[in-house]
């Protein structure tokens, strides 16, 4: 089974993501960070870095290549989970996993800025961490690996609304077809994560 997760930056979708890849025992590739992966000897690092700082989207083209070559690796031939690839058609022009279901995750704007103002990301592991909602055990330093936390440029206020302009004005045409071809989930990611998690798990069986 192949899932895609959608939803505006802040929706939850990482963490979803991670919770769903347990429940079902498929991979989880979330396209963020495997762009933020990315060695500074990868000739494709200084360009992906760029845009991602400036709050643009990577190269279609380029970050299809890594998809592709993730997913072909082993332990992904009883599927996976995909976070962040076909959001737009042109995504799928280059790349197309096939999906089988899509779940959309629904949150108000205002929710969107709240909850990356105050995200913090590992610098060392990349683990993801929330000021408010999810804060580590000593502030400043991740539970995981003991690396500093940092707020990523991405997730200041400008580059945040940035964002939420580019996913509404680029995604609208694609989960117009999603819908239509019968595999759009939509979800309320407003809740708590566990809130959230049960609701997943009650529509993916229905």
């Amino acid at each position: 089974m192949k899932i895609l997760l959608m939803g505006t930056v802040g929706s939850g979708k990482g963490t979803q993501g991670e919770m769903l890849s347990k429940h079902l025992g498929l991979p989880l590739v979330s396209v963020g960070q495997a762009l933020r992966d990315l060695k500074p000897g990868h000739p494709w690092y200084r360009e992906i870095n760029d845009a991602l700082l400036a709050g643009h989207l990577a190269p279609q083209d380029k970050v299809a290549e890594i998809l592709k070559e993730t997913v072909s690796g082993p332990g992904y031939e009883k599927g996976y989970i995909m976070d962040g690839w076909g959001r737009t058609t042109e995504d799928l022009v280059f790349f197309d996993p096939t999906y089988d279901k899509v779940f959309l995750i629904n949150i108000p704007r205002e929710l969107s800025l709240a909850r990356l103002s105050t995200r913090r990301t590992c610098e060392s592991c990349g683990a993801v961490y929330n000021i408010v909602s999810k804060p580590p055990k000593v502030e400043g330093v991740c539970d995981k690996c003991g690396g500093a936390l940092k707020q990523r440029d991405d997730d200041k206020e400008e580059a945040i609304l940035r964002r939420l302009e580019i996913f509404k004005n680029e995604t609208s045409v694609q989960i117009e077809k999603f819908r239509s071809d019968g595999i759009l989930i939509e979800v309320d990611g407003s809740g708590s994560p566990e809130e959230v998690f049960e609701e997943v798990k009650k529509k993916l069986q229905e």
